[in-house]
């Protein structure tokens, strides 16, 4: 076995093209002279925040684990009771307003399957898309997807398009106008609304809401189902739903606070980091605020709500303190400790180069320890942050870290003249880990030997 620190910078990443330039060697002089002179390559992370870092991490999925279950049973839903209770609710003198939590094109096989079992009690479908991604670049699949359903599914309408923040506000004012009066921003050409939502960079989970096409005025004989593949809180608009119908039951794919008949319970993982760790019978310590401890521990255990012998947890609210860190490092018999140093949680671009200052030199500690007692040392991220910041009160600048991250090799066996690293993701990083405690893990990795014909091509 192996010890093995893992420094996450999460909200750190490769500055994109159109990002604010905010890295350079001055602000962070130690990451500089760590990307120089160790191994060093760039990881891609399609996650977004802490929830999709580590459950990409853990589980090695991209999109919720909820995807694949659909996948395996959207031609039975004739099967499910809390559908069949939906689908006997169905008035057919009213309308069926779906609201679709939608960001990949698979999403669209699902809701056409699913809108094909319920029009044997009602044709008149609208779909109300609500976006969650923190990300710009998905704009590109929102656009497609919706230029998909326009073009291929004629019997299926547009109504609105909104982010999840519009519909989990606690002042639904303008959303409640425009769905029980058609009153709003109405755009028919979606590419010229799309690239001005990309211009500007709005997150599209920050859209406010408008509409594509009459008719999906909402009335009392209307049915509501919440097409969702992961967790929101949506009672706040079910409150104001009932208060016109005043109809409690409404219903949703998976489960969401405010829904009280969701089809599904959400599905479990068997790979994750949880029994990764059992299989070469390591322990972790992870190193977070208590706020995130949770969340964290959920994924880590392949999105369970259970207490692992393997996975311990410590508590940073009042900062990381140098000296316990050190003493965990050389006298703990973790195997493994994760070190969380979050950089997104700021909302100026003064605050950022504070945050990442302080980063630079909690790395120096860490590395310069880690050098002494010849401990391994990665440094990477889960996800990298997309976010407007302010520079002054009348600036702002568009900072964008996301799509790629870093890894750095800090090991003596490790060294640039023998080793290369890798393509790969931050679930390859996380094999990387659990191979570097001990060889016996199974799974691709990102540090390889150089063969002797790349080490004669590199003299």
């Amino acid at each position: 076995m192996k010890k093995t620190v893992l420094f996450l910078m999460n909200g750190f990443g490769i500055e994109q093209l159109d990002s604010y330039n905010i890295y350079n060697a001055k602000l962070m002089p130690n990451l500089d002279s760590y990307t120089k002179n160790y191994l060093f390559t760039q990881i891609e992370s399609k996650a977004y925040n802490l929830t999709s870092g580590y459950r990409m991490f853990s589980t090695g999925s991209d999109l919720p684990l909820t995807y694949s279950l659909i996948d395996n049973y959207y031609n039975k839903f004739n099967e499910n009771k809390n559908l069949n209770f939906y689908v006997n609710s169905i008035r057919p003198e009213g309308k069926v307003q779906l609201f679709l939590f939608c960001e990949n094109e698979k999403s669209l096989d699902h809701i056409r399957k699913f809108c094909d079992f319920i029009k044997q009690k009602n044709s008149k479908i609208y779909l109300h898309l609500v976006l969650t991604s923190y990300n710009t670049n998905n704009y590109k699949e929102i656009e497609k997807i919706i230029n998909k359903i326009s073009y291929d599914h004629k019997d299926i309408k547009i109504g609105m398009i909104l982010g999840i923040n519009s519909l989990t506000a606690l002042n639904l004012t303008s959303l409640m106008n425009l769905f029980q009066n058609e009153v709003g921003e109405k755009w028919k050409e979606i590419t010229k609304k799309i690239s001005y939502l990309t211009t500007s960079k709005v997150q599209p989970k920050d859209v406010k809401e408008f509409y594509m096409n009459e008719g999906f005025k909402f009335d009392v004989n209307d049915s509501i189902f919440f097409f969702n593949y992961e967790f929101f809180d949506v009672s706040n608009f079910i409150s104001y739903i009932s208060k016109v119908n005043n109809i409690n039951d409404y219903c949703s794919l998976f489960q969401m606070n405010g829904v009280k008949y969701p089809m599904f319970a959400y599905p479990s993982s068997g790979i994750s980091m949880n029994n990764s760790l059992k299989k070469i019978e390591a322990k972790t310590l992870i190193l977070s605020n208590s706020e995130n401890i949770k969340e964290i521990n959920y994924y880590c255990n392949g999105l369970k709500n259970e207490v692992s012998d393997n996975i311990c947890f410590s508590k940073t609210d009042d900062g990381i303190n140098p000296a316990l860190l050190k003493s965990i490092i050389r006298d703990s018999n973790y195997d493994l400790i994760i070190i969380n140093f979050p950089i997104d949680n700021v909302k100026s671009v003064s605050e950022l180069n504070d945050k990442l200052s302080k980063l630079d030199s909690m790395l120096k500690v860490v590395h310069d320890f880690c050098v002494e007692t010849r401990t391994t040392l990665f440094i990477s991220s889960l996800y990298g942050m997309q976010k407007e910041l302010e520079i002054d009160n009348f600036t702002k600048a568009y900072v964008d870290f996301s799509m790629k991250v870093p890894f750095i090799v800090i090991d003596p066996v490790f060294n640039k003249s023998n080793f290369v690293l890798g393509t790969g993701n931050t679930y390859t990083l996380a094999n990387t880990v659990y191979t570097n405690i001990n060889s016996k893990n199974d799974g691709e990795v990102l540090i390889r030997k150089k063969s002797f014909v790349v080490k004669m091509l590199k003299k």
